[in-house]
């Protein structure tokens, strides 16, 4: 027997008879002015407590469904945030948008997500094509902000300890007069991150470590993965140790296939294997490890591997890796956002202002280095 799977589209529309009712109908039922109404509805300080749980329970009773774009003409901001994605087809741009959304639509906004449909981050932010894209995507389309799930590169001095953070989701406010104003974005330590997996690695014995690079050949910005290689390299070398650099393979790109790619390509070599690997990304650990099994390879016992990102699906594979909290990354840029848009009657939770922090998650494709190690 065939088990059939169906996508069903439900559609929905009103009975042409049904008349809807109006904040007019809640006012008079209330007792109280449409204005007061519309305060109680928005949670707009002024209106008593008592008052508001009559006109919500009135409101609930009459099920009325206060209109969106009323709302926004009558408050002159649309309460609309548009979340640009570069790409659909990657996980952390989607823990990103679902941590943003988690907050920006209990807090009353609507969530519009734009997909760019090209995996390229926004690292040239002073560009005429970002502005193009600004203008394009913001003013005069209906949306209070615009919120980019990428990076974005700031010149920074390489020798402090900031140089290694890297603004991820940077917050861009539509407002009169003011077509491109920026809110700070959340910052990832990708230096730190790789100075996390090298004192790992080092401290289980591991001398001979090679890194697999997962920047793209004729993409602008770099600064990602070499600040995740020269975190580790830098780490390793203060030990005393050094990267040998024909360990270090660049497959062109930092996607599953990619991390296949650069470990069959290791392979095929014929030379002694490093002890550990060093992957840009979760994904091409994936790949790599998948490659490992295929040969017969056992990992940690002949081959260690650790990752940068903490994947959904790294738990799974018992990957060893640094977690950036994609999903909470997404959470503070919502928080800031909020503020960004002057939401005067935001009342939630107030998030922390401690530095996000990567943090490394020893799972199980780590170990002691093999026996023959130098």
């Amino acid at each position: 027997m065939l088990a059939e799977t169906h996508a069903w589209v439900i559609a929905t529309r009103p009975q042409a008879t049904a008349r809807r009712t109006t904040i007019a109908d809640v006012a008079r039922e209330a007792g109280v002015n449409k204005g007061t109404v519309s305060r109680a509805l928005r949670g707009i300080p002024g209106v008593g407590p008592s008052t508001r749980e009559r006109i919500i329970e009135t409101a609930d009773r009459l099920d009325f469904a206060a209109s969106h774009l009323a709302t926004a003409l009558a408050s002159g901001h649309s309460r609309t945030v548009g979340i640009v994605l570069p790409t659909l087809r990657s996980w952390y741009f989607s823990e990103f948008a679902s941590g943003a959304s988690e907050i920006l639509s209990p807090a009353g906004f609507r969530v519009e997500l734009i997909n760019l449909d090209g995996d390229s981050d926004f690292s040239d932010v002073d560009s005429p094509q970002f502005r193009k894209l600004f203008r394009e995507l913001g003013a005069g389309r209906g949306r209070d902000a615009l919120l980019f799930a990428g990076t974005i590169s700031v010149e920074r001095d390489e020798e402090t300890a900031e140089s290694g953070r890297v603004p991820v989701g940077p917050q861009w406010v539509s407002a009169p007069g003011s077509p491109l104003t920026s809110v700070p974005g959340i910052s990832v330590d990708n230096r730190g991150g790789g100075r996390l997996i090298a004192k790992h690695l080092l401290s289980l014995g591991h001398r001979d470590i090679g890194i697999f690079d997962g920047r793209t050949p004729g993409k602008h910005d770099d600064h990602v993965w070499d600040q995740r290689t020269d975190g580790l390299r830098d780490t390793v070398r203060d030990a005393g140790f050094d990267i040998d650099s024909r360990n270090v393979l660049q497959p062109g790109d930092c996607h599953a296939a990619d991390g296949q790619s650069a470990m069959n390509e290791l392979l095929a070599r014929g030379r002694k294997l490093p002890t550990a690997i060093f992957c840009h990304t979760d994904e091409m650990a994936f790949g790599a490890t998948a490659v490992l099994r295929a040969a017969g390879l056992r990992c940690p016992d002949d081959l260690s591997l650790a990752a940068f990102d903490d994947h959904p699906m790294s738990r799974w594979w018992g990957l060893t890796t640094v977690s950036q909290h994609a999903h909470e990354q997404g959470v503070r840029a919502a928080y800031a956002m909020i503020g960004a848009v002057g939401a005067s009657d935001y009342d939630g939770p107030v998030p922390s202002q401690d530095e996000l922090q990567v943090e490394l998650v020893v799972r199980g494709t780590t170990g002691p280095a093999r026996n023959d190690a130098a």
